[in-house]
């Protein structure tokens, strides 16, 4: 991985772009389960935070093109749920995922616990999740029978 990536603040003006990304990095889930996660299949739900200008939705930049978009959500002041990490999938493997939670980790320095969830059948997630320290901590379920796992990490 020799290019530069960049987590930077998203604006209105970022939302088609942002759409896509959400598009292109879901659809494997699409195809998997029937459905995406909740921006695949809304992704105007990003408008509103977009239009407040949300410190959180951040995109990922690498050579000057968004390659990805994280969302975070404040539980407590040191505390976030990470709502959303995801790459466009030519993108994907290559260390970018593992850079970028890093960066989005460093962001917010008072914050020592993340949260996330992701599908219980996505094993290359959760050994993504584990190897950059978070822990298995529950199970939810996003719909009747599909069942995501909850992790969290103290820093």
């Amino acid at each position: 991985m020799s290019t530069i990536l960049q987590l930077l603040p998203a604006t209105s003006a970022d939302y088609p772009v942002l759409a896509a990304v959400v598009q292109d990095a879901f659809e494997e889930d699409k195809l998997a389960y029937g459905r995406g996660p909740g921006l695949y299949e809304n992704p105007e739900g990003l408008l509103p935070m977009l239009e407040r200008g949300s410190a959180d939705v951040l995109k990922l930049v690498a050579e000057e093109e968004t390659i990805g978009m994280v969302i975070t959500v404040a539980k407590t002041p040191n505390a976030r749920w990470l709502g959303c990490l995801c790459l466009l999938p030519a993108w994907q493997g290559r260390g970018y995922g593992r850079q970028a939670l890093q960066m989005v980790e460093e962001a917010y320095p008072n914050v020592y616990q993340w949260g996330l969830d992701t599908p219980t059948l996505k094993q290359r997630n959760r050994r993504f999740y584990e190897c950059a320290g978070y822990r298995v901590v529950g199970e939810s379920e996003a719909w009747e029978g599909f069942k995501l796992l909850v992790f969290e990490k103290r820093l």
